[in-house]
């Protein structure tokens, strides 16, 4: 090879490896231009992300407030109905319990009579305070040196058993008139849970409930002997 040759051969790689050079350059350009674009792309996407994300936001506030605001609407409506069910059953309650009291009444002094206990007096819802503090009574029999207590309820339960031992226990601090009187307690009731009636019998206590007709029977057996209550405190 002449040296002619061999310089044209030199400059023929010369000339590859600038165009060589040149279109790597274009490509590298067109992939920089590519990947602005993306970039440009990826904002513009992630722009839009953000407003959506705003717009829910704003959708989902506005929904915790309509929620909101129907919550307390259904709680105030609940309230209400609450409220009203419980004056329904105390107005049901109170009047049934007077009711029952009125039925109680004409039998029960004949009952305690039959018992050794001539009651000759029936006191009505009975009330007195004593320092800021209230008793009242549903029944209040009465004689010259006895009385007996009667708790009225139309269904009854241990906790009104031992509601009524408490009232006898501090009967004389709300009447002192008869604190030297002899004093029973009894319970009259429709209906009996929690076998109240026996645990009332074991109190010491008269059971009474009503009968056939209508009339006031007395549960306890002729065994049973009632608690002075004047001598348990």
């Amino acid at each position: 090879m002449t040296r002619l040759e061999i310089e044209q051969t030199v400059e023929s790689i010369w000339a590859l490896f600038r165009e060589t050079d040149r279109r790597l350059d274009q490509r590298f350009e067109e992939t920089d231009r590519r990947f602005r674009e993306t970039d440009q792309r990826f904002e513009e996407t992630d722009q839009r992300f953000r407003e959506t994300d705003r717009r829910l936001d704003q959708r989902f506030e506005e929904t915790d407030r309509r929620l909101d605001r129907r919550f307390e609407a259904t709680e105030r409506e609940i309230a209400a109905l609450s409220a009203q069910t419980r004056a329904a059953e105390n107005l049901f309650i109170g009047k049934w319990g007077r009711l029952l009291e009125a039925l109680v009444r004409p039998g029960a002094a004949e009952l305690f009579q039959a018992r050794g206990i001539p009651v000759n007096r029936t006191l009505e819802r009975v009330r007195a305070r004593q320092g800021g503090e209230e008793m009242e009574l549903d029944l209040l029999l009465v004689n010259g040196e006895a009385l007996v207590v009667v708790e009225v309820k139309s269904t009854l339960r241990v906790d009104d058993v031992r509601a009524l031992i408490e009232d006898l226990k501090t009967f004389p601090k709300f009447f002192p008139e008869y604190r030297d009187y002899r004093r029973f307690g009894a319970v009259a009731a429709l209906a009996i849970e929690e076998e109240a009636d026996r645990y009332a019998y074991r109190q010491g206590l008269f059971v009474l409930t009503m009968g056939r007709e209508e009339l006031v029977t007395l549960l306890n057996d002729d065994a049973f002997r009632p608690k002075d209550f004047a001598l348990a405190w």
